[in-house]
Parts: C-alpha cells; sequence; structure tokens
C-alpha cells in the first residue's frame, strides 16, 4: 500500500500545469540534499574534534552539554520548514481505502525525511569518532561494554529525533501548543542569558545517564510509540470528507480597512489581502516569517570570519521576508475565487499594482524596522539594509511578481481544516526563486566593493532599485502581458484544484 500510495503522488506530480517549476525545484532540492549528505559524516568527525580542545578534555560529556541546543533548533527548524506530507484527501477518501492506511501512510512517509535521515547518518559517523576517541583516550580492553553503552544512548537520541519529527505534526495544526513551546524555549533561553539559570547543568547529565545506564532508553522509545499512536488518533479522528462543509456559527467582526481608501482603484484588492492575512493560517506565517528574517543578520553579524559580501546578503535579506515568503505566491492566494475575479469588469494592470502596493509597504516598514536594529551594529550595516530594501522594491517585487504568472501552484485556504493540507509559509519554491533574484546584488556589491569601498557598493545596489522605481510603468506593463499570455492555462491549473 505504501507503494501505491508513492506511486499515485509520483503521477500527480507529473500531471500538474506547473510541472517545469516543480521539475527545477527538485534539481535544487536534490542539489542541498547531496551536500549535506556529504557534509554530514565530515560534521560527525569535526565535532569531536572541535570538543577535544588541544587533547585535555573528553568530548563526549561536552557534547551532552550541548544535546539540548541541537534539540531546540531542530524542533524550530521543523516548524519552519519541513512540510507535513501534503495529500488529496478527499479523491482517497472516495476510494475503497481504509482511513486508517491513508494516514498510517503520512506519517510512515516522513520517516525517510531529510530532516531525519541526514541526522541519523551524522550520527552514525559520530559514533564512529566516539568510539575510536574512547579507546585511544582510555585504553579499553572490553570493547562490547563501550559499544552497548552508546547503543543506548543513540537509542535515546534517533527516539528524539523522531519525537520532534512527530511533534512537528501537531504544531502544525494546533497554535495553541506552538505559543506554549515557544514562551518555554523564550523563557528558558532568557534565564540563561541573564545567568538566572543555566538549563544544561541539569541536561547534561540526564543525557549522560542513558550512557551510563542504557536501559533508561525504554523510556524515550515509549514516549516516541505513545505520541506515534496519539497523532494517529488526532488525523484519523478528523479525516472526512465532509469536515469541512459543516457550518460553524461564530461571530465575526466586519472591519473597513478605510486607511486603505487612499490607495484608490487598488484599495479593494488590498484589503482583501489584509482580511486574507488576518484569517488564513498560512498567510499569517508570511507575517510571522518576515519578522523572524529581520533577526537574519545577527547570524552574519555573530561570524566575524564571513566576507565582506556574504555578510552584505545577510543584511540585505532581512527587509525581503514578506516579499519572498507572501508575493512568490502571487497570485495563488487567489486561486479560490481567481475564476470569479476574472470575469469581473476590472483593470487586471490594478490587481497587479494592488500586491505590489502590498509588497512595498511591508518591505518598507522591515527596511525602517531593520535600520533600527542594526543601528547597533554599526554603519555599514544600516547602509546595507537600507540599499536591500531599495532593491527589493525597485527589482526584486518585479521580479517576483513576473514568476507568479508562471506558477500555477493553487493554494487552500481551508488547509486547517485538511489534516493533511499545507500551511507553511516557507517552502522550497519560495527558496528557489529568492535565489536568482539575490545574485546579481550580491555580485554588484562584491566588485564595486573590492575596488571603492563599502559604502561604494551599497550605493550602487541602491541605485538600480531606484532606477526601477522610476521606471515603474514600463515594467508593469511588461508583467501585464505575461499574466495576460498565461491567464487561461492558470485558469485551468486553479480549476483542477
Amino acid at each position: 500500500m505504501f507503494l501505491k500510495f508513492t506511486y499515485l503522488q509520483w503521477k500527480s506530480f507529473f500531471r500538474g500545469e506547473d510541472i517545469g517549476v516543480n521539475v527545477l525545484t527538485k534539481v535544487f532540492k536534490w542539489f542541498w540534499i547531496i551536500y549535506f549528505t556529504i557534509m554530514a559524516p565530515m560534521l560527525g568527525f569535526l565535532t569531536v574534534i572541535v570538543f577535544r580542545e588541544d587533547g585535555e578534555v573528553d568530548p563526549f560529556p561536552l557534547l551532552n552539554k550541548n544535546l539540548i541546543y541541537v534539540l531546540i533548533y531542530l524542533v524550530v527548524i521543523r516548524y519552519f520548514i519541513q512540510k507535513v506530507p501534503v495529500i488529496s484527501v478527499r479523491p482517497l477518501l472516495l476510494s475503497p481505502i481504509s482511513k486508517s492506511k491513508i494516514v498510517r501512510y503520512a506519517l510512515n512517509k516522513t520517516i525517510f525525511s531529510f530532516y531525519n535521515v541526514v541526522v541519523i547518518l551524522y550520527l552514525i559517523f559520530l559514533n564512529i569518532a566516539l568510539i575510536s576517541d574512547i579507546f585511544d583516550e582510555y585504553e579499553l580492553q572490553v570493547v562490547s561494554t563501550s559499544f552497548y553503552d552508546l547503543i543506548g544512548w543513540n537509542l535515546m537520541l534517533i527516539s528524539l529525533i523522531y519525537i520532534t519529527n512527530y511533534l512537528n505534526f501537531l504544531l502544525d495544526k494546533k497554535d495553541k501548543l506552538v505559543y506554549i513551546i515557544g514562551a518555554i524555549l523564550a523563557s528558558v533561553k532568557a534565564l540563561e542569558y541573564y545567568e538566572i539559570v543555566d538549563l544544561t547543568e541539569y541536561t547534561q547529565p540526564l543525557f549522560y545517564a542513558f550512557y551510563t545506564y542504557p536501559f533508561l532508553s525504554i523510556a524515550p522509545i515509549c514516549l516516541l510509540i505513545y505520541l506515534y499512536v496519539y497523532v494517529f488518533k488526532f488525523f484519523r479522528k478528523g479525516l472526512y470528507i465532509d469536515s469541512s462543509l459543516k457550518p460553524k456559527i461564530e461571530t465575526s467582526n466586519v472591519e473597513n480597512f478605510e486607511w486603505v481608501d487612499r490607495f484608490g482603484d487598488m484599495a479593494v484588492f488590498i484589503k482583501n489581502d489584509i482580511r486574507l492575512i488576518k484569517r488564513s493560517k498560512r498567510a499569517r506565517g508570511t507575517v510571522t516569517g518576515g519578522a523572524f528574517v529581520l533577526l537574519y543578520g545577527f547570524l552574519f553579524y555573530l561570524v566575524p570570519d564571513w566576507y565582506e559580501f556574504f555578510q552584505f546578503f545577510g543584511y540585505m535579506f532581512v527587509s525581503g521576508g514578506f516579499l519572498f515568503l507572501f508575493g512568490s505566491f502571487v497570485p495563488s492566494w487567489d486561486s479560490q475565487y481567481y475564476s470569479l475575479m476574472m470575469c469581473q469588469n476590472i483593470p487586471y494592470i490594478n490587481y497587479i499594482k494592488s500586491k505590489w502596493m502590498l509588497v512595498v509597504i511591508a518591505t518598507a516598514l522591515s527596511t525602517l524596522l531593520g535600520c533600527i536594529i542594526y543601528s547597533f551594529v554599526g554603519l555599514n550595516a544600516v547602509c546595507a539594509v537600507l540599499a536591500g530594501g531599495l532593491y527589493n522594491i525597485g527589482a526584486n517585487g518585479y521580479l517576483t511578481l513576473w514568476a507568479g504568472a508562471y506558477t500555477k501552484t493553487p493554494i487552500d485556504l481551508n488547509s486547517a481544516q485538511n489534516p493533511f493540507g499545507d500551511t507553511k509559509a516557507i517552502n522550497a519554491k519560495t527558496l528557489l526563486i529568492s535565489i536568482p533574484q539575490m545574485i546579481l546584488p550580491i555580485a554588484l556589491f562584491g566588485i564595486c566593493n573590492n575596488y571603492y569601498g563599502w559604502l561604494t557598493g551599497c550605493a550602487a545596489v541602491a541605485s538600480i532599485g531606484i532606477l526601477g522605481i522610476l521606471l515603474k510603468n514600463v515594467v508593469f506593463e511588461l508583467i501585464l502581458k505575461a499574466y495576460k499570455s498565461e491567464k487561461y492555462s492558470t485558469l485551468k491549473a486553479y480549476s483542477k484544484n
């Protein structure tokens, strides 16, 4: 049955309207999978080497001390990037396939997820390095003792890896659980930052106990089994073909957003997008993701050995969170009523300009906040954020909208009601579109910075953004032609959802 489900999804992949984008996305995706698969064994050995500190410190206790942070980051990365398996449920429920098999397939599919396999691969080579290091350091004569001790420790780690995997299913569907876990993680980090409580003092002996007493690994294994059964029952309970048709009695407050009326004919579309962001979980995720992207530059600031063009990339990217997360799915956000909108007597150009204006407002706000945040870093960082904001408005904003004419992936706004619906704002296609849009400004900055300095490089990138803003009408005519030429193929693709 597992192979049957896989075969059906394989056919669905090649029958889609945006197969070109899908194939290109898979090529880039597999490139990074192969890259990290090669890097994982190397990191396994490097971990032991880094923790050794001139050969005087046993790396194993230090590894257990930092293990809690690895698990925390794994939970966070899974929530924002790893997608819950998306399955078209209705056709399967109309076929003679039990709901238990559908849910079990979706859960078992993630066992071989890249996020799990690459960590296990890293763990294998880490163990090889640890065993050889233990033999050399302590000259153990009984090989089986050390081997079995590490088995208990590894079973604990593998169980925790898959616990975070299935916990991601619940986090994707239960917002309250996300807020609770987020509050706990923020509190723990604050207590450690202000040197009130060091969590590692308690977690280090806990993790080390699984090495000293391997039988303790039964506890996380039982927790994993319990979580799997709970997630299975949770999704099976909501797997009904008419679950989204049940009426919900809710009290809604109609908001007119009168302040948007100043944008004239574009106001009605901007209001619809604002309502969409307020009501749709996936659309709200674009705002949350954009807020986290604001802090992206600190990753490069905290590592001063980066090349300057990499540092510029980090500062430039902080203003483009909403642009890439929301703009990359225009017009897919409107896929459920796109055909109705095309039947109305409305100028197409107003629709496109309204999307661009919304992105401009969000990018300008992100740029302002970025300048304030990175003013503590220095003048160079502020100039880079400002240059990136202008470039994102005057160049990347157009490129993102233009790419949307050829991205015909419909978005189900009711995905929260679908047990296996897609509610993630960040995915491979978003990252794929953002890569080529960043190559030109980074290359331009790198050349100018090499010969004339940092500020000149920022000015060169900003000048392209300003030029794009001045040529707005010309660029919109080109984008409009692309949308009109792809109009009927887009309608056909959306009608299949």
